[in-house]
């Protein structure tokens, strides 16, 4: 669609370019050369063809056409509309130019034998002399039984709009774009029970840990327990205490002090416990030595055991996994909530269609075209009034005239051309598809699809004004041959030239600058000539084509009624003075009335653009099947939080104890 699109634009408007600038072409399809003499000058003039049926002008319209015959047998006195053709070839017509001959044509002749042999007999036309090529005798009609979707009689405007396709193939190669895509790695997961490489590692780890921990708190819990059965029969035997000395805090601090400095010099993992009965015993200095060193190594052990528990906490508390949970099927209320209460980063909603068509979300449209577009200046009657009569004075006396009623036919072509132009390509822009793996919120899809349309607002008159300019810069370089003679002029040579039909480039004189429309393209003049009248129309002027002189103009006449005035007047428009252009209403071009109509078409005319979005339905067309979110474990949130009530549990207790009133004790 976007290919077809593509061509249609620039054909139609290269079309309406060439019909309405009046080339000259060869087969004097459009115009004719008239030789007259006035004031004992030879002169020459194209005048436009009007021999068309119901007398048609190609100045006016370029779809007039004829049906394409033969129209005489004997040579010499054969004219193409001098009466009507002797005989008609089915499906074929003639208009202005070829091109619009052909589009205005059908391929029915050619799929009849007889119809083919019928062009072959009538070729020669009675003349001896001329001789076919013997192949065209050999050519056949075209074959009517082969499978087509276009019929024998379908319009060639119809098969061209459609680039002769009979039909597309679309072939996909996934090993092409594996092969392009080369991924370096890939990532999987499953899942595995009763993995033994697993399972023994678990278990030395357990068993290890287990042996180090009860070989650590065994010996503390004995000597508690055993404390404990201590105290517990001393209260049995109810011993009476006269006196009951409380020891103070800072002395039972210094004694617990004492005890653990003894238990971390004496403490031994690696020492063997012997059974014997005997109270006392007998250390060797070897044995000393021995116990000193496995001391020293309990020591290191420690530290080192204390420093790897350190390091796993730490590790594990600032360690952030994520714990995920997945909820199906969520609502759009469901996942703005899950949305508000998670980060982006930690909420996943994968989409059921990653692929959605613009068309189901977006809306886009002009909000309005430049008001010249929907005025009265467009309209084929004024057109027709600035064009006047086809009688031959007029191609010479009002050609100022009839070149801006071409201007005026060329802005009502460039309006029309922009507005379709611009509902094809929101219709591209439609099938587009805005892909999305996972949904996005509502904000980050506001900002993705801001930019797209913002860009589509930008590219669709820059794509324009490059074909556009491309085409009128063509038109220069070629130096194509105008109807009026703006650009070139014709000039008989002498008899000793053997009269030559020469032309040289037309010069205008402006401010008192000479510029010749061979070497320039912008040259202009604003004196605008009719018989033996003279009038200056503000922002009006004639270039060497008439799209030159078009773009070069501004609608500033057509914004004031007294020139609006001069131009009935001098046009013979009496009583229909057309209604000026409201210079009151919004533009965004600015200086309202002095902007160039070159600048109004590169615009495209458009005056704003409309556009909405609809998250609701992107919503419902991603259809996320699932979401998943997570929250990081807080471990070591926990441990800091409880850690810090702890001391300051710990805080309050000695504050406590140092604030309570001893009791006094007398003798």
């Amino acid at each position: 669609m976007k290919t077809l699109t593509y061509f249609l634009n620039q054909f139609q408007l290269i079309r309406t370019t060439i019909q309405l600038n009046q080339f000259i072409t060869a087969d004097s399809n459009n115009a004719v050369l008239r030789r007259t003499l006035s004031n004992l000058i030879d002169s020459h003039r194209f005048v436009s063809n009007n021999e068309w049926d119901n007398t048609c002008s190609c100045g006016t319209n370029g779809s007039c056409m004829v049906s394409e015959g033969v129209f005489c047998r004997s040579y010499g006195t054969c004219f193409l509309f001098s009466s009507k053709p002797n005989q008609t070839i089915p499906g074929l017509f003639v208009s202005c130019l070829l091109v619009e001959s052909i589009l205005a044509s059908s391929l029915e002749c050619f799929y009849n034998t007889s119809c083919i042999q019928m062009l072959i007999d009538w070729y020669p036309f009675d003349r001896t002399e001329t001789t076919l090529d013997p192949r065209v005798l050999n050519v056949t009609a075209l074959d009517s039984t082969i499978n087509s979707r276009f019929s024998p009689d379908t319009k060639l405007d119809i098969i061209v709009s459609q680039l002769f396709l009979e039909y597309w193939i679309n072939s996909t190669n996934f090993s092409s774009y594996y092969n392009q895509c080369e991924p370096d790695q890939c990532f999987y997961t499953y899942e595995e029970r009763f993995n033994r490489a697993y399972i023994i590692a678990t278990l030395l780890g357990i068993v290890g840990g287990l042996s180090i921990v009860l070989r650590i708190l065994i010996p503390p819990i004995v000597i508690l327990l055993r404390r404990m059965y201590r105290q517990c029969r001393r209260f049995q035997t109810n011993v009476r205490r006269e006196m009951i000395v409380e020891i103070d805090i800072r002395q039972k601090i210094t004694l617990y002090l004492i005890r653990f400095q003894q238990f971390i010099r004496t403490i031994n993992f690696y020492r063997k416990v012997k059974n014997t009965h005997s109270q006392e015993i007998v250390q060797t200095t070897d044995e000393i030595s021995i116990i000193q060193r496995q001391q020293i190594a309990t020591r290191l052990y420690i530290i080192l055991f204390i420093v790897a528990i350190v390091i796993i906490v730490t590790f594990t508390g600032l360690n952030s996994p994520i714990q995920s949970i997945k909820v199906s099927s969520p609502t759009k209320l469901i996942f703005e909530q899950l949305q508000f209460q998670y980060s982006s980063s930690s909420l996943s909603c994968p989409c059921s269609q990653i692929s959605v068509q613009h068309s189901k979300f977006i809306s886009i449209k002009p909000t309005a075209y430049h008001q010249v577009c929907s005025s009265y200046f467009i309209s084929s009657n004024f057109i027709q009034l600035l064009w006047d009569s086809e009688s031959f004075e007029s191609y010479y006396y009002d050609v100022d005239m009839k070149i801006l009623s071409l201007h005026f036919n060329l802005l009502s072509s460039f309006c029309s051309l922009a507005k379709i132009m611009i509902e094809q390509k929101i219709e591209i822009f439609y099938s587009q598809q805005f892909i999305s793996v996972e949904l996005l919120t509502r904000h980050s899809f506001q900002i993705q699809i801001d930019s797209i349309i913002e860009n589509f607002i930008y590219q669709v008159p820059i794509n324009f004004r490059q074909i556009h300019n491309y085409i009128i810069d063509m038109f220069h370089a070629n130096q194509l041959h105008n109807l009026f003679l703006t650009n070139w002029n014709l000039h008989l040579s002498s008899p000793a030239e053997y009269y030559l039909m020469r032309t040289d480039p037309i010069t205008y004189n402006t401010t008192n600058i000479s510029c010749s429309c061979a070497a320039m393209s912008t040259c202009s003049r604003s004196i605008l000539t009719r018989y033996n009248k003279t009038v200056v129309l503000p922002g009006l002027v004639i270039g060497c084509l008439p799209i030159y002189g078009l773009r070069l103009s501004t609608l500033e006449c057509l914004y004031d009624s007294i020139c609006l005035q001069k131009l009935s007047n001098f046009s013979n428009m009496i009583y229909n003075i057309p209604s000026f252009l409201n210079i009151s209403m919004y533009s965004r071009f600015y200086p309202i009335s002095s902007v160039l109509v070159g600048t109004l078409i590169d615009e495209l005319f458009i005056e704003g653009w409309q556009h909405e979005t609809n998250y609701s339905s992107y919503f419902s067309i991603c259809a996320p099947s699932m979401c998943l979110y997570g929250g990081l474990t807080v471990g070591l949130k926990i441990f800091i939080w409880h850690s810090l009530h702890a001391c300051l549990h710990v805080r309050k207790w000695l504050i406590f104890r140092r604030r309570r009133i001893a009791p006094n004790h007398t003798s």
